[in-house]
This record gives structure tokens, sequence and C-alpha cells, in this order.
């Protein structure tokens, strides 16, 4: 008999994460996850099938492995891929007396699909490698790695020693960065390795890094990604280059004015499409959807030379002495001295182009755009001219996609299944070709999704969802309301299969997702609205949906709870100081003082560009921040925290945390050890918090827990 979510069906979710197509669009190879009960972990195997269905799909790792970045060799032979196996023993570096091994890094491995059998390793690098691409004959790849000079190696050596590490030397104004740690300052450069002997060469150096090469369809250019600026970390200008495979010439695309982000070439060669924002370090200018032609790239000097050049200014420093708008005064950025020669291909277009980007053979340009809380596939001609490709239907959202020969396939969600493949047929969605979590999931009782619109308190339309409890009847039953604040705040509610909200709604809540100003999918100017101020505009938005839902007679007002993640987290701090209705709330890594989160956390950049820094302009960030509105706290609170989330810092839920006790708040603190900011890096941790918010709401007179 079908019941609703338990936490330890967390154990059975294995959701797909990548698509590659083969050359000829016949196969299908994706990446699936699964939660590894006994060792507290995940694994990403990869699996195949036939686009046609007319097979079930097959696992062919053959081992718990960490398998992502598929692609398929030219001829459709071979299955390259990046995974932290161990290492093959003919590649093997012995391990010295009192040395411990190194810990498994990111490799390329090669399957062959004729032969079958175990993949061959074909790098072994100490700080493995990022990203690869076939060259179109096939016989080698070119990849992007870690390349420490020997100091450095030195240097990496000393403070990963796990007896006696040494000090860890700074220099860099982004030191850090989540999910990293403290940040050394190794470069990144391009290689080419021979998949038949395995030799080696490099092709880039120098004081910049080399990012994401893919060689041209012809063969004669690899592009590649890289901020030459001299200062990466004060800015995020990633130009476009291409280099001959002997590493002889150097051609540079764009001219230093974007964020040039999943690039990919015309079937021709001749032109590259793009991602990038018209303000690279404005995260709330929308990214759209570029082509350059490489007619118009400019010839390059000594390449490993070229740093800074181009520019008028690299900026970077904020002036002590300034007048007028401290804003404006830190927002200093490079100028380039041209404009890249690249043609807006979106320009009629008001979504958010969101990528990757594939290039057809019917000169279709395809990427995954965001539109009105749903991700889709959209297809533009050479003229801009646009249309959605999958059905217009306001359910699922979109993840992925991948497109070969005349076949598209895509890796779609619904509020029922968990990320799927699916193959498209002639714009309909065609058969389900993966086996992840969805034949299960028939078998539970799930929440339903309503898309509700209402007006904020400045007669702006608002959009959210509710996901009801699976026996709700409007005007029979009034649940207790839940409300989940999205993170980001550039993201947004879509309607799509999320264990937790699922799980909320199995235990009985009625759940509010609310897309707040500042979410994505909407419009620049509605995302753009709580630049340099957050807390008030998506405040008054959640709870006039608050109001909304309650005027409807769909929850009982008397019992009203609160919680988010980040963003989410922020605005619950932001909420609790701001109104007593809520009964209880939980934050869930969040920042509480802007103040004391600038150059703790790894987002220097983005409080500069929205409130400049804060010993010039103190009032703006202490005003905005959560912080301001602390004596006004009287809701009981559950703060979450991640001992190493950098996004995000532990210190900011202790000021927190502290500062309600002094207060009297009921309060607890939950810290989970060498967690970055992420709320299900194990298992057990995300069954464990979703287990603590049910205890801390029927605390407070939410649904018991059993």
């Amino acid at each position: 008999m079908a019941h609703t979510l338990m936490l330890d069906d967390f154990y059975l979710l294995t959701p797909v994460k990548e698509v590659r197509l083969s050359p000829d669009g016949k196969r299908l190879a994706y990446v699936q996850t699964e939660a590894i009960k006994e060792d507290n972990d995940y694994s990403s195997n990869l699996w195949m099938t036939l686009t046609d269905g007319s097979t079930e799909p097959y696992r062919i790792s053959r081992q718990m492995v960490q398998d992502h970045h598929i692609r398929w060799s030219p001829d459709g032979r071979y299955l390259a891929i990046l995974s932290k196996r161990g290492n093959e023993l003919e590649l093997k570096e012995p391990t010295k007396e009192g040395e411990e091994p190194l810990e498994p890094v990111d490799q390329i491995w090669v399957y062959d699909l004729l032969w079958g059998g175990e993949p061959r390793q074909i790098t072994h690098r100490s700080e493995g490698v990022q990203s690869f691409s076939w060259s179109p004959d096939g016989t080698r790849l070119v990849f992007s790695g870690r390349d420490p000079t020997p100091q450095q190696a030195n240097y990496l050596k000393s403070i990963r020693d796990k007896k006696s590490p040494g000090p860890l030397v700074l220099d860099r104004v982004q030191h850090k960065y989540d999910g990293e740690g403290y940040l050394d300052d190794v470069k990144s450069h391009l290689f080419v390795v021979d998949v038949k002997s395995r030799s080696v060469r490099q092709l880039t150096q120098g004081e910049a890094s080399e990012m994401n090469p893919q060689w041209s369809p012809d063969g004669s250019w690899i592009l590649f990604q890289s901020n030459r600026t001299g200062d990466p970390d004060n800015n995020r200008r990633v130009d476009l280059w291409l280099i001959s495979p002997d590493g002889n010439t150097v051609r540079r695309l764009t001219q230093g004015d974007v964020d040039a982000q999943h690039p990919t070439f015309s079937p021709d060669g001749r032109s590259v499409a793009f991602i990038s924002s018209e303000a690279p370090e404005n995260q709330y200018v929308l990214t759209r959807l570029w082509k350059i032609a490489l007619a118009d790239a400019l010839p390059d000097g000594e390449f490993p030379a070229n740093i800074g050049q181009g520019w008028s200014q690299i900026g970077g420093v904020v002036p002590d002495v300034f007048s007028g708008d401290p804003v404006a005064n830190a927002r200093v950025y490079p100028t380039p001295l041209k404009r890249s020669p690249m043609e807006m291909v979106s320009k009629d277009f008001t979504g958010t182009i969101d990528g990757p980007v594939i290039w057809t053979e019917r000169d279709q340009i395809l990427t995954v755009a965001s539109m009105l809380g749903q991700a889709k596939l959209v297809s533009f001609d050479s003229n801009g001219l646009w249309r959605a490709v999958q059905p217009q239907e306001r359910t699922g959202t979109v993840y992925g996609f991948d497109a070969q020969s005349s076949e598209v396939v895509l890796l779609m969600g619904f509020p029922d299944t968990g990320p799927e493949v699916f193959r498209l047929d002639d714009g309909a969605l065609g058969p389900r070709l993966s086996r992840g979590s969805a034949e299960w999931l028939s078998n539970r009782q799930l929440g339903r999704f309503q898309w509700i619109q209402y007006a904020n308190h400045e007669g702006e339309p608002i959009e959210a969802l509710i996901l009801t409890p699976p026996d709700f009847e409007p005007g029979t039953s009034r649940p207790p309301l839940l409300v989940s604040i999205h993170g980001g705040p550039m993201s947004y509610e879509a309607p799509e299969f999320e264990f937790e909200t699922q799980y909320w709604a199995g235990r009985g809540y009625l759940v509010l997702l609310v897309n707040y100003r500042g979410s994505t999918s909407y419009g620049e100017a509605f995302c753009q609205s709580i630049q340099g101020s957050w807390g008030p505009r998506e405040h008054d938005d959640v709870m006039c949906g608050v109001d909304y839902v309650i005027a409807q007679g769909w929850v009982d007002p008397e019992r009203l709870y609160i919680t988010g993640f980040s963003m989410g987290g922020i605005m619950t701090n932001w909420a609790v100081g701001h109104t007593d209705r809520f009964r209880a709330a939980v934050t869930e890594h969040g920042v509480f003082d802007y103040v004391s989160a600038f150059g703790t956390d790894d987002c220097h950049l983005w409080w500069q560009d929205d409130m400049g820094v804060p010993w010039q302009n103190q009032e703006r960030y202490y005003e905005t921040s959560p912080a301001s509105g602390l004596a006004n706290i009287h809701t009981p609170l559950l703060i979450t925290a991640g001992e190493w989330d950098w996004r995000c810092p532990l210190s900011q839920a202790e000021q927190l945390y502290v500062s309600l006790k002094k207060r009297g708040v009921p309060t607890e603190l939950v810290i989970y050890p060498k967690e970055h900011h992420e709320s299900d890096s194990r298992p057990k941790r995300a069954i464990d918090r979703l287990a603590r918010i049910d205890r801390w709401f029927a605390q407070y007179g939410g649904i018991p827990v059993e």
C-alpha cells in the first residue's frame, strides 16, 4: 500500500545528473547517483542504454565510484570520463616509507565499448584533471589541470602533511572558497595527451590559468577560457581564446568585457556561441546568448606574457578618498580598450540563459533558459528568433540536455519524479530512457503542486507554488503552514521533485514556496530590484503570500512555521526579526551580520558590487542585515551551520546563537563537522537535519513526531 515519504526513503533516491548522446545519436550515457547507507556516502555511476528505448539501462561502472564529465570519442567507440577511482597499478606511484597515500583526484579514464571491460586510466596527475575534450580524429585529448611549480609543490606537500601540517600562507584576496578551503596560487594550464601512448605535452604555461578546452570541428584550433587581467580575484572577466594544437599560434576572441561561459563551436567551426551578462560583476544582470566569428579574433603576441593587456585600467583597489556614492566608488573593475565584436543572439528574449549551449547541424542554437519559474529547452535561429522546444505546460523543469545527429534528449524532472532522461520526439516528450527514482516514487503518496499569484504591498504580482499534503481537501482541512524560502537569491522555485518539500507535505504541512523579488526567470528588473537592499522586499513578498493562503482558508492561521537555507536562512533571520507570526523557525547555513561576513565568507566581490565596502558604507551594511532586527526576535529559532562553510560561515550562526541566548530566546545551534555550504553532503546528515527540524516544529505546536 502506498504511503507518504519516510526519512529512510532518502536512501532510495537515484537522481540522474548528466547526459551524453553518442555521435550517431543511437546510444545514451548518463551518470546516476545513489546514497550508500553502509558507507554514509554517495556513488555516481555511469549507465548506458539505447535511445530507441529497446533495451533496459545497464550500469557499466563496476565499482562505487565518482564518475562525471562524460565525453564520447568522435567515432563512438570510446567513452571518456573523469573519476576519482583508485589508480591503475602500472601508473601508481609508490608511497614512500612514513608517507600516507594521497587522496584520489579526478583523472581521465577511457572505456573501450567495443572490447568492454574496465576503463583504462589515461592521466596520472598529482593535482588531477579539471576538464577535457577529444580531438576530431579521436587520437588525443586536450585537458586542463593544476600545474604547480616546484616551490608550490613543496608548499602543498607541507600543508597537506597529516601528521605535522605546515602553516597556510595566504596572499590572495579570494583566499578561500566554499568546498575548496583555503586557496593557493597554483595556476591551471592546458595539456595534450595521446590516448594510445598516454604521453603528455604541455600546451600553455605562465601566470594565468587556462580552463575548459575544446577542439574545433576541423582540429585546427583549441578554444579555452582565461582571465588574464592579472587580478582575477577582483573581477569576473573570463575571455575566450584560441590556440593551435602545436601551441605556436594564439588568438584572442573576446576583449575583456565578458564572463564567457558554456562556449561551443558552430558546426563549420567559423563561429563560437557562449553565454555572458553585459556586466560580469553584477550578479543581477541576466545572462544572454552571444556569438562571435573566429575571423574577428585578434592575433596575440607572446601568449604567456599576455597578462593585463587590453584594458585601460584593471582596478581592484578601492580608493580611500572619494565623494558621492560609496557603491560606485567600490566598483573598480577592468575597463577594456575595445568592445568584443560579438552579436547578441537572444536580443528579443526576456528570460535567463542558463546553458549548456549546443550549435546543431541545422544551424539552431539550443540552450536551457529560465522563464517564469521553469527551465525550458529553447532554440534560437541565426536571426535570433526563439521558440521553446519542449511542451509548454508549467509542470516539470529541465536540468540539462544533449543533441546529436537528429536526436535530442532532456534531463528533466517533474513533481512526482526526480531527474530522469527523456527522448524528445518532434517537440513532444517521448519515452523515459533512464530508470532513476520514478518507479518507487510511483508507490508513494506525494503532495500536489499548484501555482498561485497574488499582489505584494506595492501592487506587483508575485508568483508562488503551494505543495499540499496528499490528503488535502480545500474547505475540509486546514493544515499548518510551512514557508520554505529558496536560496540564491538568484534562483527560483520550480514544479520539481525535492525530497525535503515532499517530506514536509507527507508529514501534513502545506508548503509555501515563493518566487520573491530577486528571483531569476521573471526578468532583469524583477531580479535587480533587491540589489543593495536585501530584506524588506523579499519579506513583503513572502508575508503577502502567507496572507493569501490564509485568506483562501487553506491553512491554520495559528500554526505558521518558516525555514530556509543560505539566502533562505538569511530571509528566515530577517523574518523573525520583523514579525512574531511564526510559532517556530529554522535558519540553515545563513548570514546574520553583513559587516562581519565581509572577508570571512567567500563573497567579497558580491558585497562590494551590492553595497560597496563596509568601512565606507557601514550604515547600509547594518540596516540591511538581519542583525538590525535582533532586538525584535522572540520566535524560537533552530540554527544549523557547517563547520567548513565559507559561503555563510559558522561564525555567523554563532553570533546569532549567542545573541539570542543572551536575550532568553529559545534557540539551539547544530554544527555539522567538516560540512561545507550544503545540506546533504552525507546521507546521514541529510536525514538528521530533517529529523531535527521536524522535532523543532513539533515542540512548538507543529505536527507531532512519533
